[in-house]
């Protein structure tokens, strides 16, 4: 079977594939979910945070696993596997986008935003006076996130959310055609998701063809609302 690292995205950890995690290992796979700097117990201090400490954590996991793993990031999550995907590219077999941004060289997220109009998160976004870090208004976090959630579902997320750092999503990545551009990479898209609206997933799957492409008729965080066929369609993709 194979190793999945799974990748996080804004104002969460890894403890957010905590209903995943034990699926895919009941099929056989090596799972790993990080916490990247500053998110979940990672002490960091959010507002210091850059892509290059976010993707130093992710190689320093794949350096680790026994063979190339299956890399999957969620929402922010997917420029961090792109930049991860670039640098270490020998040691990934697949990059699987879960309702996630892949900007192109050169590009940082707020560049890819074509789509993204009427973003719930938009809505529900509080930045920090210094604008160096940016959270969520607590009951912003159902409707941007979690909207075909149960409330206690709900209710144990915002005990885990973190503030999340603004350099991330205003840092361009660094991709090759000859690296980040031969990697296999499938997209998962979730027709119901109010932070990254389809058509902006449409729009990442557009400029950058994965195959397949699979739709999930949820909002934007399977992991907990339909965990059981998301890990189905992982194992698919492995």
């Amino acid at each position: 079977m194979s190793t999945f690292v799974l990748i996080h995205g804004a104002f969460h950890g890894g403890w957010c594939w905590d209903r995943i995690k034990p699926l895919l290992e009941d099929k056989g796979h090596t799972v790993i979910a990080p916490d990247l700097p500053s998110h979940g117990d990672d002490p960091a201090s959010p507002e210091d945070v850059t892509l290059d400490d976010y993707v130093s954590r992710v190689g320093s996991v794949l350096q680790s696993t026994s063979e190339p793993a299956v890399l999957v990031g969620h929402s922010l999550g997917g420029v961090t596997i792109t930049q991860a995907g670039e640098n270490y590219a020998e040691r990934i077999s697949k990059l699987v986008y879960l309702t996630a941004a892949i900007p192109g060289n050169g590009q940082c997220r707020l560049d890819v935003r074509e789509g993204a109009e009427g973003s719930s998160l938009e809505e529900f976004r509080i930045l920090s006076e210094d604008g160096k870090t940016m959270t969520v208004q607590e009951d912003g976090v159902k409707p941007a996130f979690y909207a075909d959630c149960d409330d206690a579902t709900v209710a144990w997320v915002i005990e885990r959310l973190s503030p999340q750092g603004t350099i991330i999503p205003k840092t361009p990545v660094s991709t090759t055609p000859e690296r980040w551009g031969r990697l296999p990479r499938a997209y998962i898209q979730c027709t119901d998701d109010k932070a990254i609206p389809l058509k902006n997933q449409e729009y990442f799957c557009k400029n950058h063809p994965c195959d397949p492409v699979i739709k999930m008729s949820t909002s934007h965080s399977p992991f907990m609302s339909e965990p059981e066929a998301l890990a189905d369609h992982l194992h698919a993709l492995r």
